[in-house]
Order: structure tokens, then C-alpha cells, then sequence
């Protein structure tokens, strides 16, 4: 018989949840909204989910889930002992498939995020409502300096896109995740290291920072990607190639706030947490009492 079609869509791995999940329950999280109700004790399988977010459907009426396979085979490596060893000890993180290992899933957790398919969507509005403004359209492109033909006969179907449509194109982008791994690559690896489970991660884990408050590029000397590796781990990408790779830092006066709230205004919506929501956010605010922000 044919394998049933995946409907409920995860974008944040359960098993990448688990390492955050509540002690003494595997399959329970705290979860704490920007925007309303109080803190929850969730089912992990309930949160981070969404239906047939990588199942587009297609002319033919039907959806296609090998995507969400694709993804399911990733998974894999958050119950790999190599992993396990990652999130509550000390490994090289000079060890080039340790590496290659990180640098995907952290790409893949980026761009299969649901508000990177907003951007999608929005820069298909965007460049659609460009192009309709002119009498014709163009026959040539220059993208990076070089000037390259257009073929403009697939531009009614792009201009009337549908949803499903920019789901379909926007899976194909996930999929080859792939080209963004090689870029996190060439930059400097490092982990800090909280002495007891203070870290929290969020519906959006992978937090891409730069001084200026814009996105200026993963290569860009100043960026920094931050991804919580778990409630004691926190991975920290960036272009400091003066500085030791693979070094592994003590967190600065065992103080997580500042970058618990990194993590939690990255998120789209909710934090999650092996510890009450409560008791992070009490730290969020004594931590901005300092500053004298209230």
C-alpha cells in the first residue's frame, strides 16, 4: 500500500524539542506566547505545527509530502549518539563531518521555517507588482554584474501564483538547503557552555545577527548565527577568523538573559523551555533592570 501523506507539518524537529523538553517528560515543553494567554505545559507534538506546510498541492489536485521525508530522514541525526554528545559534553567542532552535520541542520532549520515563506511570498509580490508596471516586459537581466537573457513566456504563470504554487517553489528552495550550508561553513565555530539547563529556544531557532540591526549577509565580517543546541549549549557561528575555532566558552557570569532574549525576539511567536517560562522571564527583566530599561 502507498505510505499515508504526511499532514501535520513540524518546522521545528520534535526530536531538536526533546533536548528542551521538561525534566522527568520526554514529550512535554514550556511554551509562552509574544502576543496572549498564559505560560502552557505543551505537548511537544502539538507545538510548531502546521498542515501540509511541506505537502504542496499540485495541478493534478493531489499533494506530494517528499519533502517532509526528505526532512524526516534529517532528523535522524538528533537521536545520533554523536548528538547526544554535542548537547551535554565536549566534542571537536574542528571535525570536518561534525561540521558538515551542523552546518546543514542549521540551514535546514532556517529556511524551512514558515516566516521565511512569508518573505518568499512577499518578494513574489514585490517583484511581480515591479515587473507590472512597465508596458513590456524585460529580455535581460543583470544579477552580480553579469547581463543575462530572460525567457518571459512563463510570466503569466508566475504573476497569477497561487498559494499552493509559492509553496511548491518555496519547497524546492528548502530542499536545496544545501547551497546555505557551505557559507556556514567558512565561518568560525564555538559553543558556550551553561553550567546548569538555562537555555531557552524558540518557533524560530536560528537567530542571524548583525550590529547594525540588518541582515548584511552570512559573510559578512560582523554576522553571527546563534542556534541552541540545548538547554546547556548554545552554538554561535561567525567571522571572527582571528579568534580559536571550536572553542568552547564559558557563559559570562552564568547570566543567560542576554542571549535568551536574542533568542526570544527572534521568535515568530513563542519561546520554549525546559523551565517554567516564568523563571526566564524573571531574568529577562532583572537582567534590563541593570540598564534601567523597565
Amino acid at each position: 500500500m502507498p505510505a499515508q501523506l504526511t499532514k501535520r507539518c513540524h518546522w521545528v524537529s520534535q526530536s531538536y524539542l526533546r533536548t528542551f523538553s521538561v525534566a522527568g517528560d520526554r514529550n512535554r515543553i514550556w511554551r509562552f506566547s509574544k502576543t496572549a494567554g498564559d505560560p502552557e505545559l505543551k505537548r511537544i507534538d502539538k507545538v510548531a505545527v502546521r498542515h501540509h506546510l511541506y505537502a504542496p498541492m499540485g495541478a493534478d489536485g493531489k499533494r506530494d509530502d517528499a519533502l517532509e521525508r526528505k526532512l524526516s530522514d534529517l532528523e535522524n541525526w538528533f537521536g545520533h549518539r554523536i548528538w547526544n554528545l554535542l548537547c551535554h559534553g565536549e566534542t571537536d567542532l574542528t571535525w570536518e563531518p561534525l561540521r558538515k552535520m551542523l552546518a546543514l541542520i542549521v540551514a535546514t532549520t532556517y529556511v524551512r521555517n514558515p516566516a521565511q515563506f512569508e518573505k518568499w511570498k512577499a518578494m513574489h509580490r514585490q517583484f511581480v507588482e515591479q515587473i507590472s508596471q512597465y508596458d513590456s516586459l524585460p529580455t535581460h537581466i543583470t544579477i552580480g554584474g553579469t547581463r543575462r537573457a530572460v525567457d518571459p513566456s512563463d510570466w503569466p504563470a508566475f504573476r497569477s501564483a497561487g498559494e499552493e504554487d509559492m509553496k511548491a517553489a518555496w519547497n524546492d528552495y528548502v530542499a536545496g538547503a544545501g547551497d546555505i550550508a557551505p557559507r556556514l561553513l567558512d565561518m568560525r565555530f564555538a559553543m558556550i557552555v551553561a553550567k546548569e539547563p538555562v537555555f531557552v529556544t524558540s518557533d524560530n531557532p536560528v537567530t542571524i545577527t548583525h550590529p547594525t540591526l540588518k541582515f548584511k549577509g552570512i559573510g559578512d565580517p560582523e554576522t553571527m548565527v546563534n542556534f541552541p543546541i540545548s538547554p546547556t549549549r548554545m552554538l554561535v557561528l561567525d567571522n571572527r577568523k582571528g579568534e580559536p575555532d571550536g572553542a568552547y566558552y564559558a557563559l559570562q557570569a552564568e547570566n543567560p538573559a542576554p542571549i535568551n532574549l536574542l533568542i526570544w525576539r527572534n521568535a515568530i511567536d513563542h519561546m520554549y523551555s525546559s523551565r517554567h517560562t516564568d523563571e526566564v522571564l524573571r531574568e529577562l527583566d532583572a537582567d534590563a533592570a541593570k540598564y534601567g530599561v523597565a
